[in-house]
């Protein structure tokens, strides 16, 4: 039963405070709430905290609170609900509307009035089944008026079981600082930059599988058992010889596509609700082409959990597509703020030598533009709105015009940019010729090759097949020109470009 106060007492209030009686609904939530526990589809007891906003009477008036949907409630006794700490006055007076609950102000807690803290409490509150971002809303219904929404409060449910998933980390083919992106993350016969890698011989590409949780949630989706996590190589060339690392343990295996792929045992592991398993490894490809390494993890069948099954249950799969290049090899070419003139020592991986796929290798501040001198057609521009040159070559040179500024000092012309990779293969490329770049009577621009074992090597050796006068090398570090003069010139540098002055149409063929 609601109790009631004297007819008199009730109207004399009533007309005393019904002046502050107005909605306050604001464009934001005002109120907060504490939810414990915030785990979906399990009991949790919310406490919310607002100002009240109209004078608020015992008994009379009444707070409603409307929670998400999916909310359910089991009320045992009056101290479920309290108002400043004070139980309601009877718990089967409570109006339960769907998912709104209707309760007086008890007797105890007094008058409320407009602007006081307001701590509601109420347990017993079963959260909705499906973790994501709710509110709930306020209102009142007092003698003197009809309910009024006047706040809300905004709270997180958790998902019930963490989500888990595998992730597949390839470490870069080269140096770390080479965009990631750019580089496939295997090469045939192995990592051979890393000789601390080797097994029987052989150079490991390496590798990092992680089992984690995408969603981290109140219990881990196996509780009390270990999880079961295997490896299958699902796509490879026939006749492919793929050798794994896993943590020690060396599987050999050739692919043959009418065979079913073994699994490959990745051990038992013990998962909690946010717990990340590693595995640091290596693989080894004989062979290019399109590989496919397939993992999953199962639950055990006949355990306790959450959802529980009489049968394994898979919780994480996931296949990783794999492209395995030719053996490649890779430069690094400094570049410095304003000019540099640089040479491509590798027949680049784009096709055909695409100036944008080329310079997407570089990690820096902008490349303002790209110029070269053809002795047949003039200059040829890419960049400043011109786009006359469209790839890069081994074997030439280019002006690389980079970012700079004369006022700002972290700017200025000749300070370190960035490095510049070039991902190929050097010339020749079996069973192509030798290398040979036709030169024109006059001033060229000419690089250093990589068939020479990318070693430094003086001009004389490398420019025998041509008659040369003046050759000028570039300081991009101190933005001047070094000239050779009388055999002056340091050795010609892997990635440095050169321009050459050539008495004769001629051929190179470098050393």
């Amino acid at each position: 039963m609601r109790k009631i106060i004297s007819i008199l007492v009730t109207v004399g209030l009533v007309m005393a405070f019904s002046v502050v009686a107005m909605p306050t609904t604001g464009a934001a939530c005002g109120a907060t709430v504490v939810v414990n526990s915030t785990c979906a589809c399990t009991s949790a007891n919310y406490t919310i905290d607002f100002d009240s906003p109209v004078t608020l009477l015992p008994v009379n008036d009444f707070i409603s609170v409307e929670f998400a949907a999916g909310t359910t409630f089991a009320f045992l006794s009056e101290n479920d609900i309290t108002v400043n700490n004070f139980p309601v006055d009877d718990i089967d007076d409570v109006v339960i509307t769907g998912t709104r609950i209707e309760f007086a102000v008890p007797e105890d807690a007094g008058i409320i009035e407009a602007g006081d803290p307001v701590t509601l409490f109420i347990d017993n509150v079963k959260n909705p089944c499906v973790a994501g971002d709710y509110e709930l809303t306020l209102d009142y219904d007092l003698a003197c008026c009809a309910g009024v929404t006047f706040d809300c409060a905004e709270y997180t449910i958790t998902p019930l079981e963490s989500e888990y998933d595998f992730f597949w980390d390839s470490s870069p083919t080269y140096d770390g600082n080479i965009t990631f992106g750019f580089v496939p993350p295997f090469k045939v016969c192995g990592q051979d930059e890393f000789p601390n890698y080797e097994l029987d011989g052989k150079f490991l590409n390496l590798f990092d599988l992680y089992l984690m949780p995408k969603v981290v949630g109140c219990l881990s989706p196996c509780v009390g058992d270990d999880v079961t996590v295997t490896a299958t190589i699902t796509a490879a060339p026939a006749g492919a010889n793929v050798t794994l690392n896993l943590s020690g343990v060396v599987t050999w295996y050739v692919f043959d596509p009418e065979d079913d792929a073994p699994e490959i045992d990745l051990g038992d592991h013990a998962l909690g609700a946010n717990t990340t398993v590693v595995w640091n490894n290596a693989i080894h490809f004989d062979m290019v082409g399109d590989y496919q390494i397939c993992v999953e993890a199962w639950c055990p069948g006949d355990y306790t959990c959450p959802t529980c099954s009489d049968e394994p249950v898979l919780i994480a799969d996931e296949c990783f597509d794999i492209s395995v290049y030719q053996h490649k090899t890779a430069v690094k070419i400094p570049l410095y703020r304003k000019w540099n003139l640089i040479s491509l020592p590798l027949v680049p991986l784009e096709d055909p030598n695409a100036i944008e796929g080329v310079l997407a290798a570089y990690d820096g501040p902008d490349i303002i533009s790209v110029y070269y001198f053809d002795c047949t057609d003039g200059w040829k521009v890419w960049g400043d709105g011109q786009s006359s040159l469209t790839t890069m070559e081994d074997g030439k040179s280019y002006w690389v015009k980079v970012e700079y500024s004369h006022s700002d000092p972290t700017k200025a012309p000749g300070d370190f940019a960035g490095a510049l990779w070039v991902w190929g293969t050097p010339q020749p490329v079996p069973p192509n010729s030798p290398a040979a770049y036709p030169v024109c009577d006059g001033w060229n621009m000419v690089g250093l090759t990589g068939h020479t074992a990318l070693a430094d090597i003086g001009d004389a050796a490398y420019f025998w097949s041509v008659t040369y006068g003046q050759l000028y090398a570039w300081d991009g570090d101190n933005q001047m020109w070094v000239s050779e003069l009388g055999g002056t010139l340091p050795d010609l540098q892997v990635g440095e470009g050169y321009w050459i002055a050539v008495a004769g149409a001629d051929i190179i063929y470098p050393a």
